[in-house]
């Protein structure tokens, strides 16, 4: 019986071409694109779903507040709250501390190799799921100078491969300046790919206490650790939340112990990936509201290929009302028709899918250039999130929709009655044409919705590219500092040197050092006061430490005072007492202009400095961010950056220039380099992939709602074919005859509009509260969106309508 009803469905398929390649090739591009996002979806969502007991570890976050005012939202904190909560707690299972990550130079051989570590306490390998292929993950980091390396490390450094890691095991390397060898005591797996942590070499928190000193195990105010605790099981960690208050009076007793009033929280391991708005992040992370955006996209992109179908099958109603009656007089129950109807439905989704996975499988490296990461339909398969219930679930989706999809028209169908259908007296249902106009409205609200979504989105981007930041930093080649390099009395007049030496070309407009650069999180320095003044509590200013041609080199004016001396700056830190700030600084000191402030002394780590310049404000990071209050120290390091401005449009030979001068004042260091815009720019980078994306599926799902359209407006012009020629025979011209058969269809996108603009305007409202500085939601906006989803219709109609109405009369009229 079944084989009976698919023989049919193929026959059907094959007799009625057109329509069938239209709702084909919509499920297709429909199924592609969703199973696309989906992939990117399961990606993100499935980061640290690896680590076993995942859904029982929290990171500690810290919320600090002086004078009533927010002045941390981080994931850094005191060194002792870890500790100090799993002895307080008996809901604490185990903790684990971490410090200091960033860029270290692992050294071997006189080989220098880059790598990202991070100085983690004896408990992170047991904490995490991070497993060792040599060495005990119990002791690996139990002493200092501990080192254990990823498996990659230890090929690229050793030439090692699996057989052999356990030879590594007490192998010495060395770390940086320092002269001390670590000892290698594990190789780790390579942290995977969807882990918020990325670390290739991880040092004994032990070594930070030998080189650092006591403080970063005791101390109450020195703030720069991270923390994860593992909860027992059955805790709540709202429950445990609550009792964070008493703990932060128990131990700073307000703002006693670190000058700021501490609030502690919990976030789950599972958030951390996705919802990180923190301050001095550890970890990878994207936006949560874009990758549920994206899941949204997924679902109307297959509900709209869904609607194609159902559209136009209950559209050609009247033509299979005729097959309905034959059949019912033969003998077939509305449940054999139900079933015939169905399995046509079940056929050509089965196709669908098929052709959709081969099609995803070849647009797979283009959807992995665009979004970066390394896809595949194996995270739909089982190693994505969820694992094998994703997959189950995605299959049970896709037979609900292919049923439901299928079960409307099959019901509809059924139920035409043969007495009518064989006089000649059936007519069409006002019921069922109120379904398709609903329908139709449906996928073009989703439509509209789309396009302004993805309007503003480019808009945004666009805005934040071309606003002035408050500096200038095109053509400006960056390069790290020679951390190789020890820092002594001749530091200074060394990297001087250094720059006066390039600047003697051409090629180089100017050149600076700074520790610090745009772009990155700044430190903080906490309790800054007025001398002199009654300012009660003190404030909390960002700061930058930087060389006396900074300001020049990348632009920033001067709104008062003067820029920095040579004679500001002194090898012994201690001896420096000069400092400039940005108007932010000045006015949140209590200043009432820039020039007051100049000539002032502030209280900054315990000693007085003097306010000799302060500079117009700049946006240090993204317009993501607000402009940031900074105080600047004429500070130097050889571990910092030099920035070149470049005046030649040789870039390839003004590098080799920088290179040369560079090894030459700073053998032993490796050399390597970046652009400051492509390195500021990057921070819009998550941003922009989501704008690629939802531009793609949006123009997809747009593409699919034409085709709904097109084949629809086909058939109901077919159906009209005599009114046509009728009309012509009395004169009716082509452009008349276009305009009648398109108004309907362009009514039902004009309703389209007026829902969707509301959905669009909260939805896009949503999205760009993220940046503190970003473009206003103006009416044009949604006109535009209305205007593009009017032409897209009115075109896909009218070319069926021009079509129709240039048909020979005689022909039309002879039609029936």
């Amino acid at each position: 019986m079944f084989q009976n009803y698919f023989k049919i469905a193929l026959r059907n398929m094959w007799k009625n071409k057109v329509f069938s390649i239209v709702n084909l090739t919509g499920l297709v591009v429909g199924i592609t694109a969703c199973l696309m996002i989906l992939q990117y979806v399961s990606y993100e969502l499935s980061f640290d779903q690896f680590h076993k007991d995942a859904e029982r570890i929290y990171r500690i976050t810290n919320d600090r507040f002086q004078q009533g005012k927010l002045i941390q939202h981080g994931t850094i904190t005191y060194p002792t709250i870890g500790p100090a909560m799993a002895k307080d707690f008996q809901e604490v299972e185990a903790y684990t501390t971490m410090s200091n990550p960033g860029t270290f130079k692992l050294q071997r051989d006189k080989k220098i190799f880059e790598e990202q570590g991070l100085y983690a306490d004896n408990h992170f390998l047991s904490f995490f799921t991070f497993p060792l292929l040599a060495g005990e993950a119990k002791s690996a980091l139990s002493r200092p100078y501990s080192i254990v390396l990823s498996e990659s490390n230890a090929k690229r450094i050793f030439g090692a491969n699996q057989s052999n890691y356990a030879s590594l095991i007490g192998k010495s390397i060395l770390i940086d300046l320092d002269t001390q060898p670590y000892q290698i005591t594990g190789i780790v797996k390579d942290f995977p790919a969807a882990s918020h942590l990325q670390y290739g070499a991880l040092m004994s928190y032990e070594t930070h206490v030998t080189t650092w000193g006591d403080w970063v195990k005791t101390s109450w105010d020195g703030s720069d650790m991270w923390h994860y605790l593992k909860l027992k099981n059955g805790v709540n960690a709202a429950d445990l939340e609550q009792k964070f208050p008493a703990f932060s009076e128990r131990y700073f007793q307000g703002d006693k112990v670190s000058g700021s009033v501490e609030k502690f929280y919990l976030q789950s391991l599972s958030q951390t990936h996705l919802f990180s708005d923190y301050e001095y992040e550890i970890g990878n992370v994207n936006n949560g509201k874009a990758v549920w955006t994206m899941l949204i996209i997924a679902a109307f992109i297959l509900i709209i290929a869904w609607v194609n179908y159902i559209n136009l099958s209950t559209a050609r109603s009247m033509e299979r009302a005729k097959e309905v009656g034959v059949r019912k007089v033969a003998g077939a129950t509305s449940k054999q028709l139900i079933w015939q109807f169905l399995s046509e439905s079940v056929l050509l989704n089965m196709l669908a899918m098929a052709m959709a996975i081969c099609l995803a499988v070849i647009l797979q490296p283009f959807l992995n250039s665009i979004v970066d990461r390394p896809l595949s339909l194996a995270l739909l398969t089982g190693s994505g999130y969820g694992g094998a219930a994703m997959a189950i679930a995605l299959g049970l989706v896709f037979v609900a929709g292919t049923l439901l999809s299928g079960f409307y028209p099959a019901f509809a169908l059924s139920a035409f009655k043969a007495i009518s259908v064989l006089k000649g007296s059936f007519k069409r249902s006002a019921k069922g044409v109120w379904v398709r106009q609903s329908l139709v409205v449906f996928q073009y609200t989703t439509s509209v919705v789309l396009i302004v979504g993805t309007l503003i989105v480019f808009r945004q981007l666009e805005f934040m590219r071309k606003q002035h930041l408050g500096f200038n930093m095109e053509k400006v080649l960056v390069i790290p500092g020679a951390d190789l390099t020890r820092f002594d009395s001749t530091a200074i007049d060394r990297i001087n040197a250094f720059k006066s030496e390039l600047k003697r070309y051409p090629e180089i407009q100017s050149a600076t050092a700074s520790i610090n650069l745009f772009g990155n999180r700044l430190s903080r320095a906490f309790n800054v006061k007025r001398v002199g003044a009654d300012q009660g509590k003190g404030v909390t200013l960002s700061r930058m430490d930087v060389d006396l041609d900074f300001f020049q080199t990348y632009q920033i004016d001067l709104a008062a005072g003067r820029n920095f001396l040579p004679t500001d700056s002194d090898p012994d830190g201690r001896k420096v007492t000069n400092a400039m700030i940005n108007v932010s600084a000045a006015k949140l000191l209590g200043f009432p202009d820039a020039e007051s402030a100049v000539g002032k002394k502030i209280l900054l780590f315990n000693r007085e400095w003097e306010v000799v310049g302060v500079v117009k404000d700049f946006h240090q990071q993204s317009l993501k961010h607000a402009i940031e209050p900074v105080l600047f120290r004429p500070y130097y390091t050889n571990g910092g950056y030099f920035s070149f401005k470049i005046a030649s449009a040789d870039l390839e030979k003004t590098i080799g220039l920088v290179e040369a001068k560079y090894k030459q004042f700073y053998p032993g260091n490796d050399f390597s380099y970046f652009f400051m815009d492509e390195q500021f720019n990057r921070q819009y980078k998550d941003d922009k992939t989501f704008g690629q994306i939802t531009s793609f599926f949006s123009l997809l799902a747009v593409l699919i709602a034409s085709l709904g359209i097109f084949g629809l407006s086909s058939y109901m012009i077919s159906q009209r074919t005599k009114e046509i020629g009728v009309r012509k025979v009395l004169g009716a011209t082509i452009s008349s005859i276009v305009a009648l058969l398109s108004v309907d269809f362009l009514k039902l996108v004009l309703i389209a509009i007026v829902i969707g603009s509301p959905v669009a305007w909260f939805g896009v409202k949503h999205w760009l509260d993220d940046f503190a500085y970003k473009i206003e939601i103006e009416w044009w906006m949604f006109v535009l969106a209305g205007l593009l989803a009017v032409v897209i219709a009115f075109l896909t109609v009218s070319s069926q309508a021009i079509k129709a109405a240039l048909m020979n009369s005689a022909k039309s009229l002879k039609s029936e």
